[in-house]
């Protein structure tokens, strides 16, 4: 067995195959697949350097270490970092490993321990608790921790049992807004999956999200040009998969509230959704979800999945607690030490002040 790097962008993109290949043998999450991440390298990739690590045993590939080198400056510091592709923007990484994961886990950290880049820890963020590779990380990691709480909802095969479940507060609060949106309006729900759709669609969706937030007095996340430019992209090539989710509550012809994810798997994913407050008594928000979940239900779907972020509304829909955890290994010597701790201290005060992820 042995450790392959790949720091060129044309190589990630030649792996698409074998990437593919390999996802099929393993437990991923769509954050995982060859399409999320060498688009977020192509859009994010800029200021990084590819640490794109495989292991190979006759010629054969056993895993892949989804990597990165980043490097951040604080204080008059510089701060080098190893993390996972795709960071802050995926809701769930990982390694994607077919077997002999924990040999495979074990040549990773060596390589890097033995690599000429200055890094001063390895920082890996939002590990789905269901992941195997944890346990094997905690045997190479004196620091493994809950990090992002992930609600979910499991989907039964009925919506009358899905109901069901909800208290008879929520079950009122559904049917009450329903009949006051379709007293007041004509209501349709657009589905806007198909390629001439999506400009149109994403562009309500900018549009819808950035009120509610700035409404709140936050920028939102939409408001990065990058972060727009890069979701379009992912928007058209997810279309062509069949992966993507993108919905439109409509008022009278009127777009009100927008929600924003994947279908993958049995799964979908909600990324972000958007509404205008102008119609918040309406509760258009939740009425959208709402539709969702009955869709989903009939279509066969198992899990709806909130992802990152403990926000009230969710808990109104019984949504199961899964967390997702950081794992750090820190790199010997003292002053590695004292640069992580520095930067530590930094990113948990930002933090308080800004939802680093993003907003939801």
């Amino acid at each position: 067995m042995r450790v392959e790097e790949i720091n060129d962008y044309g190589e990630f993109l030649a792996l698409e195959k074998d990437w593919r290949n390999l996802l099929q043998k393993s437990e991923h999450t769509v954050f995982l697949t060859w399409e999320w991440l060498s688009t977020w390298w192509k859009h994010y990739g800029k200021d990084k350097k590819l640490l794109l690590l495989l292991v190979k045993e006759n010629n054969e590939i056993l895993g892949i270490a989804p990597l990165m080198y980043s490097v951040y400056r604080m204080f008059g510091l510089r701060i080098g970092k190893v993390e996972f592709i795709g960071s802050p923007h995926s809701d769930y990484n990982d390694f994607i490993l077919a077997k002999k994961k924990l040999e495979c886990i074990k040549l990773f950290v060596n390589y890097l321990f033995n690599h000429p880049e200055k890094w001063e820890c390895i920082d890996l963020m939002d590990i789905p608790e269901t992941s195997k590779n944890i346990a094997f990380l905690r045997e190479l990691s004196k620091r493994t921790e809950k990090f992002h709480k992930c609600p979910y909802i499991p989907l039964p095969k009925s919506y009358e049992e899905f109901l069901a479940r909800l208290s008879s507060n929520q079950r009122r609060y559904i049917k009450k807004n329903l009949r006051k949106l379709e007293k007041a309006f004509e209501v349709e729900v657009t589905e806007c999956v198909e390629p001439h759709f999506i400009n149109e669609g994403m562009a309500w969706l900018f549009k819808l999200h950035q009120k509610r937030w700035e409404s709140k007095g936050f920028e939102g996340a939409f408001s990065d040009e990058k972060f727009r430019s890069f979701h379009l992209d992912i928007a058209h090539i997810f279309s062509q998969k069949g992966w993507l989710g993108l919905f439109l509550l409509k008022l009278s012809g009127t777009p009100v509230a927008a929600d924003y994810g994947f279908r993958y798997q049995s799964k979908y994913y909600a990324y972000l959704p958007g509404f205008d407050p102008k119609y918040s008594k309406y509760s258009v928000g939740n009425m959208l979800r709402a539709y969702l979940i009955r869709k989903f239900i009939s279509e066969g779907l198992r899990e709806f999945d909130f992802m990152r972020g403990a926000e009230e509304y969710k808990k109104r829909w019984r949504a199961v607690a899964r967390w997702n955890y950081r794992v750090i290994i820190i790199r010997n010597g003292l002053t590695a030490k004292i640069r992580h701790w520095l930067y530590n201290q930094y990113w948990q005060q930002a933090s308080k002040l800004k939802y680093l992820m993003k907003i939801k």
